[in-house]
């Protein structure tokens, strides 16, 4: 397969599927935040948010890394 037949190929459930789960992850971490400061009470709280915040970069880095084709 060469780069052009797979750039009109892509996948497109798998690229929804991504941001979909983008957006899920993103909203747990702004239902915790309020003017830039997080809104924590517990540190389950915390770890909840922290956790959401590396799915959703990593989730990023593997929406780049489709978009590229590598």
């Amino acid at each position: 397969m060469n780069p052009s037949e797979f750039e009109r190929t892509k996948p497109t459930q798998t690229y929804a599927a991504l941001d979909s789960a983008i957006s899920k992850y993103r909203q747990m971490v702004t239902e915790h935040t309020y003017n830039g400061q997080q809104l924590i009470m517990e540190s389950a709280d915390a770890q909840r948010i922290a956790l959401a915040q590396q799915v959703v970069s990593d989730l990023e880095n593997i929406k780049r890394v489709f978009l590229t084709g590598n």
